[in-house]
């Protein structure tokens, strides 16, 4: 699993600073330049190659935008599941409504409201870029820096000889602080831009 760690947050920071460091290089930094790739390629959009671009950014965004509402669709069940006191294979002894169990329902549920949350948002905030600024600071940070250093220190806890003063382990802190520091100044933001 630190393996696994090493080589993921080692391919989002190459990924990252990839297309930070040619988003500078492709559109510089000034008075004129706009808020986001597809408001800098709007003037030039008869272009075909422009055109399949934008296209190409829109797929892009589609493609993402589940892998964002998946982990939280899937914490929220995870979390009515435990409210309720139940495991993954209690399932099969729940109380049954319509041929299926009342897990089953609430997961629904979960995935339901998720998606609703995620509609009212787009509807509330009408400016998209707003929207992606908020999902890729909010996301992005969660997904990439806090989420993995704390799996590998409750893997790292179940092993003999813990202690929190190891390498590893303040490697891990240090990651995680990092990504608590993006989760909340890019949430923070984002949602002053939306609010301004």
């Amino acid at each position: 699993m630190t393996v696994v760690s090493l080589i993921t947050v080692s391919v989002c920071f190459a990924l990252f600073g990839t297309v930070s460091v040619f988003g500078v290089l492709a559109f510089g930094v000034g008075e004129g330049q706009r808020d986001s790739l597809v408001l800098d390629l709007t003037p030039e959009r008869k272009n075909p190659l422009v055109m399949a671009s934008l296209i190409a950014v829109m797929f892009s965004v589609l493609t993402c935008f589940q892998f964002h509402v998946y982990p939280i669709r899937q914490f929220a069940a995870w979390a009515v599941r435990k409210a309720r006191g139940r495991g993954p294979a209690d399932e099969k002894i729940d109380v049954t409504y319509f041929g299926r169990s009342l897990t089953r329902w609430l997961d629904i549920a979960s995935a339901l409201v998720s998606v609703a949350v995620i509609i009212l948002i787009a509807v509330v905030i009408s400016s998209l870029k707003t929207i992606l600024d908020f999902i890729g600071a909010f996301a992005s940070a969660y997904i990439s820096y806090v989420v993995p250093p704390l799996w590998v220190i409750q893997i790292l806890r179940r092993q003999k000889g813990f202690a929190w003063n190891s390498a590893e382990v303040l490697g891990c802190l240090a990651l995680f602080a990092l990504g608590a520091f993006f989760f909340v100044f890019g949430t923070y933001s984002a949602v002053r831009d939306a609010i301004a």
